[in-house]
């Protein structure tokens, strides 16, 4: 078990002992479900360069694409296979035997065959009887197998379908060479041990390799199928982001890092740059990753809160659970209301800037008062900016020592180049009252009055108070 700062409690024996987690293996369906969010389209550039990264992440399976959608994508895909990437390369295709000859054309070496099979989309979408629509399927699989395909039988809105009927689906497309069923909670309409209960119910009476194919309209898509996982599914279909229909699907990153983390399992995939591949597909398919996403979000490791940016800076892992340079991601210290003395402090250090405690508690202060007025944060180069403006008015005091014979000529020339000066009794003539943003000038002009022999120049460091 790798070193993580997770509870102990997820590997007890009484949490684990159920668990039938096999060699889980991860359909990346980013350039195909991806592709079918609301506004998005990839072009043949973006597609190609996000192939290329899933496959250095490691997944095992790029869906890559929907051949007869166009001649365009026919080509994308197939230009996908010739780079040999190493994953397998899956089309999708709707049960026709006609339309897998544009799969066919690609060259990929995988199809996932797509059917509904629940009795809401047979009755009202595809106005087809059971029986029908077993006698679609049953051809097309066949047909892929005649030509070398691993085909994945698709049961779309699996988990709302009939379970005897979702029985014969299985043992149909089975018989007709069908290698795994995509069972699709096409709509959200599961809980998690629901998709534990049917996934397992499945594997039981069918013998059948699942891929569990979630969907997030409840916010329940990546835990669904970890539980989907844990009875046994061998795939799960995942897409960068998160994205997908709707509300989108089971993100490749929250599934990676929770199998890692949070059950120790799936340590092959390289997850360093999983922050760059989310920004990829951020920007190409312009739908903007929420701050609070979790693992690659920006907020994931930003901290503004006193007491926790104090924890962070003490030991990151009092509110953390991994270094974020794991997968490309960084940790920052976000200066704002909320903050406290310890967020300045390092704040400063980070950038090499001192400050006396005085100092410190002005920052503090401005920090707070300008944060709540404009109802923000500030960003570094304001913090910085706030800070050394703070800074160069700290109190400077300077001591003066004059010539007795030029003494009353000094006195006054120097109160025509101070705003507060005291004249003092004892070794020294004057105490003048300055900031150190001013104090280089006032000690360049004190040097150029007849009479002054010597200064020497004391910064506040603390105001002492009673408490």
């Amino acid at each position: 078990m790798m070193t993580t700062y997770v509870s102990k409690y997820n590997f007890e024996k009484e949490v684990t002992r159920e668990f039938r987690f096999g060699d889980v293996k991860l359909v990346d369906t980013t350039l195909r479900d991806g592709e079918q969010t609301a506004g998005v389209v990839f072009d043949e550039s973006d597609k190609l360069q996000i192939a290329r990264m899933l496959a250095e992440i490691g997944v095992e399976q790029i869906e890559a694409g929907i051949p007869v959608l166009s001649e365009g994508e026919k080509k994308t895909i197939k230009k996908i296979v010739s780079e040999k990437l190493g994953p397998s390369i899956m089309c999708w295709s709707p049960a026709s035997k006609e339309k897998l000859d544009d799969v066919l054309y690609t060259g990929c070496d995988a199809v996932a065959i797509s059917l509904a099979t629940s009795d809401i989309h047979l009755e009202h979408k595809l106005k087809k009887t059971r029986d029908e629509a077993i006698a679609m399927i049953v051809p097309a699989i066949e047909y892929a197998k005649d030509h070398g395909l691993y085909v994945s039988f698709n049961a779309e809105d699996g988990t709302r379908t009939d379970y005897d009927f979702l029985l014969r689906y299985i043992k149909e497309c089975t018989a007709a060479g069908g290698d795994r069923l995509r069972l699709c909670d096409t709509v959200a309409a599961m809980n998690p041990p629901a998709a534990k209960y049917l996934v397992s119910k499945l594997i039981k009476d069918t013998g059948v390799s699942i891929e569990f194919h979630a969907h997030n309209d409840y916010g329940l898509a990546v835990a669904n199928s970890i539980a989907a996982c844990t009875a046994g599914a061998e795939y799960v279909s995942t897409t960068v982001n998160g994205l997908g229909e709707r509300a989108g699907n089971a993100s490749l990153e929250q599934m990676i890092m929770s199998l890692k983390m949070l059950y120790d399992k799936d340590k092959k995939y390289q997850i360093k740059n999983l922050v760059k591949l989310s920004k990829f597909v951020e920007e190409a398919s312009r739908v903007q990753v929420s701050q609070t996403q979790p693992i690659i979000g920006k907020n994931m490791f930003r901290h503004e809160s006193g007491i926790h940016a104090h924890g962070v800076i003490a030991f990151p892992y009092t509110y953390e659970t991994f270094d974020p340079l794991l997968i490309g991601h960084k940790r920052e210290l976000v200066i704002g209301r909320m903050s406290g003395k310890h967020a300045i402090e390092a704040k400063l250090k980070e950038y090499g800037i001192d400050a006396t405690e005085s100092a410190i508690k002005r920052i503090l202060s401005d920090v707070k008062a300008i944060s709540e007025q404009r109802k923000s944060a500030f960003t570094d180069d304001e913090f910085i900016s706030l800070a050394r403006s703070v800074i160069g008015k700290e109190e400077a005091y300077v001591m003066v020592c004059l010539d007795p014979k030029s003494r009353e000529e000094a006195y006054h020339e120097i109160s025509k180049i101070t705003q507060e000066a005291y004249r003092v009794s004892g070794d020294i003539d004057l105490i003048i009252k300055t900031t150190n943003d001013r104090l280089d000038q006032l000690l360049e002009k004190l040097s150029n009055v007849n009479g002054v022999r010597k200064t020497e120049t004391h910064l506040v460091i603390q105001t002492l108070k009673a408490k």
